[in-house]
């Protein structure tokens, strides 16, 4: 995956992935849009995308806004969780006998 986080980028990562749900009709769409983005995007590209929306989701299609829509609401709904994705502790290394 990418590592660029621009808004631009990011909406169209989101767009992508909006399509390839999209023939799954829109209750399907919505759920596995939402789930791919909370399985696969590090907690901080999932912040951006949910504080662009916030800032009026320009270029996100209809059903992108609404997954994304589905991520606020379960950000705020959860108690706040540091995010883990770049630990302060090096990886352990594994030297082979």
């Amino acid at each position: 995956m990418s590592h660029d986080s621009s808004p631009k980028k990011l909406i169209y990562m989101a767009n992508q992935i909006g399509k390839f749900f999209t023939p799954q009709g829109h209750d399907k769409a919505v759920a596995g849009i939402a789930n791919h983005l909370t399985k696969f995007w590090p907690p901080s590209m999932r912040k951006k995308i949910v504080q662009h929306l916030s800032e009026g989701g320009e270029g996100l299609d209809p059903l992108v806004r609404e997954a994304v829509e589905t991520l606020r609401a379960k950000q705020s709904d959860s108690p706040t969780k540091p995010d883990i994705s770049v630990s302060r502790y090096p990886r352990p290394r594994f030297r082979p006998r």
